[in-house]
């Protein structure tokens, strides 16, 4: 899919007086189970020259313990605990927040980086600027590591072409295990980053795609745990997730797919295209609502259903109340 791209040995330095070239952001919740693989495995970069911003939820299991013990004996690593709870999305952007490299590479607690990945990813965006996320085919792993299936997906994501591009991201049938590529911070600050919505991570891949190339690794170096205590098994409907991300939310009724439909209308508008490219962007969107308009019509389904609920509640209140009043009455 890719023509080869010329890449140059870069140096693995350890320290620079302009600070870390690459951060690496991950936000953790009660992730005891899998931290030290994913942070070993981090730790263990034959690239040296990084961060590790590590922003903590608030866990109340031995998360805490783990990042303090590596904090303190790696001075690469930056530990932030939040008071409380705030949510996926909180956490996922804080990360970004404190970043400080020119790169910028997302961690999940239970994934793994093989040892050359960042070397690799650093590698291809240094000597091509065109590319502004690169990545690494995955293989899918159980709870012991043990290898499930490789990850292969066609997704044409390095089109010269803005409007090929970004009709790729948009898709919804790609894992979006692209978000955890390496990737320019300057690009990524530009964008939404992480929203409050599930297929936030869609969104901002799409988003990141209107600034540049995306360019895959032919090898399998990024490993992706699947477990029972993933957010998308622990609660499979989006409407469900929208809660999750962002525990502060004041609103009942939630349209994910609306909310997702808005934020590639705004990643157009917001982007540096030529009017041109801009325009060829949007007429994607017609292809996109009519693809998706049993999700768009669950969504509305959904709102109807959470409107219903208590109206039905007071309704069988009533009811009953009248129900005792009459017996009463007939006693």
């Amino acid at each position: 899919m890719h023509k080869l791209i010329e890449t140059a040995n870069i140096p693995m330095r350890v320290s620079s007086s302009d600070g870390p070239l690459v951060s690496i952001g991950l936000p953790v919740f009660n992730a005891e189970h899998y931290l030290n693989e994913c942070v070993g495995a981090i730790l263990a970069q034959t690239y040296r020259n990084f961060e590790l911003i590590i922003s903590d939820n608030a866990s109340v299991d031995g998360t805490e313990s783990i990042c303090r013990r590596y904090a303190s004996s790696d001075s690469r690593v930056r530990y932030y605990r939040n008071p409380r709870n705030q949510g996926a999305t909180f956490n996922f952007r804080q990360v970004v927040t404190f970043s400080s490299g020119r790169y910028f590479l997302w961690a999940a607690h239970d994934d793994m980086f093989a040892p050359e990945y960042v070397a690799r990813c650093i590698s291809v965006l240094e000597n091509n600027p065109e590319v502004v996320l690169c990545y690494s085919k995955s293989i899918e792993i159980d709870e012991q590591g043990r290898s499930v299936e490789r990850k292969e997906q066609a997704l044409a994501a390095d089109s010269a072409h803005v409007r090929q591009r970004f009709r790729e991201l948009i898709r919804m049938d790609h894992n979006c295990q692209t978000m955890f590529g390496v990737m320019r911070t300057a690009v990524l600050k530009r964008t939404s980053i992480h929203g409050d919505f599930p297929d936030s991570d869609r969104c901002m891949l799409a988003e990141v795609a209107l600034y540049g190339k995306f360019f895959e690794l032919p090898d399998h170096l990024f490993f992706h745990r699947s477990h029972a205590l993933q957010m998308t098994q622990q609660f499979p409907s989006r409407q469900e997730r929208m809660a999750r991300l962002n525990p502060d939310r004041r609103f009942l009724l939630v349209f994910p797919h609306f909310r997702q439909l808005r934020e590639y209308l705004l990643a157009i508008h917001r982007s540096p295209l030529a009017w041109n490219d801009g325009v060829a962007c949007y007429l994607e969107m017609p292809g996109w609502i009519r693809e998706n308009r049993r999700r768009l019509s669950r969504d509305i389904r959904y709102a109807i259903v959470r409107l219903l609920h208590p109206l039905r509640a007071k309704y069988r209140q009533w009811r009953h109340t009248a129900s005792a009043d009459v017996q009463n009455h007939e006693v």
